[in-house]
């Protein structure tokens, strides 16, 4: 008798155990989780073919999750302040960008962002953004995009190359 009951319990227990063990896919993580965070680095930019190079300064670009898919980022671009590479042009201000829904995938190490387009409206301005594409590899960012503001009759290329900041 006294072994009936011992078998009773192990099988109890045995049939049991699937119960105890949880698999909660959320805590997997993704191409985007390996790429959250603030880069800083600088920016380039080219209008018409003139290739002024980089603008004044260092900048911070961050990507972060994205609230609606646990497999996009959301990318704010920064603020930045230069003056066309024609006469006399005053300087021009593009204020911080932020895009959502930004795909990336994952090859070993190496995360790209897939090519996408975003049109953003900030103080009445709108701002067409397309060609948005790059990559994070071992803690370093590449970013170009291409931005037309407004009524500008040519797109702006803009490239941004950084490290994570730790």
């Amino acid at each position: 008798m006294k072994k009936l009951n011992i078998f009773v319990l192990l099988s109890t227990l045995l049939l049991l155990l699937p119960a105890l063990v949880s698999c909660d896919k959320d805590d997997d993580p993704t191409a985007a989780d390996a790429i959250i965070g603030t880069y800083s680095g600088t920016l380039g930019y080219t209008v018409m073919g003139f290739d002024p190079g980089t603008i004044e300064g260092e900048f911070d670009l961050k990507i972060l999750k994205d609230k609606e898919d646990n497999d996009d980022v959301t990318v704010v671009i920064p603020e930045c302040t230069f003056a066309p590479p024609i006469p006399n042009a005053k300087p021009f201000t593009i204020p911080s960008l932020t895009v959502d829904d930004v795909d990336v995938t994952a090859s070993g190490n190496v995360y790209t962002f897939k090519e996408d387009s975003f049109n953003l409206t900030i103080d009445g301005k709108s701002y067409e953004g397309s060609n948005l594409i790059g990559t994070v590899n071992d803690k370093k960012v590449t970013l170009k995009y291409q931005l037309k503001p407004g009524m500008m009759p040519m797109d702006i290329l803009f490239s941004f190359d950084g490290n994570l900041k730790e």
